[in-house]
């Protein structure tokens, strides 16, 4: 994470790139400290965590069924979307459980590349705990304990996890 730095800062090399070709006059302030700081980050982090659910699931897909597919005409764009896409639901699901449960209380990515600015809960309740409040802050993570199970609840609803494991 820390490594996007130096890429993305006003003096960093996508900024030095862009101002090479002449795309940018100046520093462009927006890469760093910002939204998209944030998401890069994330994304770069929990990519792994949603592949390697997605790709257990996709390696356990029958191949005879792919093959039943072409054979009865399906063009590649079928198959994927009628065929792979639906057998890799519960790989999506997993994944995306990970990724909701480790991203809800990331507070540190969200700090150093949103430059403190960016609030989340699990920023807030970091907060809440160096300032030695306490109280609120478990109430808080109880509130956001909640908040996560209610959503593992509902994406537990779109398919039967336990067959998958």
């Amino acid at each position: 994470m820390i490594s996007w730095i130096p890429l993305l800062g006003r003096n960093g090399l996508i900024n030095d790139v862009l101002q090479r070709l002449g795309i940018a006059d100046e520093p462009v302030d927006w890469l760093l400290y910002s939204d998209f700081a944030v998401a890069l980050a994330l994304v770069h982090l929990y990519t792994m965590f949603m592949m390697v659910p997605l790709v257990n699931t996709m390696l356990r897909i029958d191949k005879s069924l792919i093959e039943a597919a072409q054979d009865a005409g399906a063009s590649f764009l079928q198959i994927l979307w009628m065929v792979v896409l639906p057998l890799c639901r519960p790989g999506f699901v997993v994944g995306a459980i990970f990724v909701v449960t480790i991203v809800m209380g990331d507070f540190l990515t969200i700090g150093v590349m949103g430059g403190q600015q960016i609030a989340s809960v699990g920023k807030v309740i970091q907060v809440q705990m160096s300032f030695l409040q306490f109280p609120i802050a478990a109430a808080n993570s109880i509130v956001l304990l909640a908040a996560v199970l209610v959503i593992i609840w509902g994406m537990t609803r779109l398919v039967d996890i336990r067959k998958e494991l």
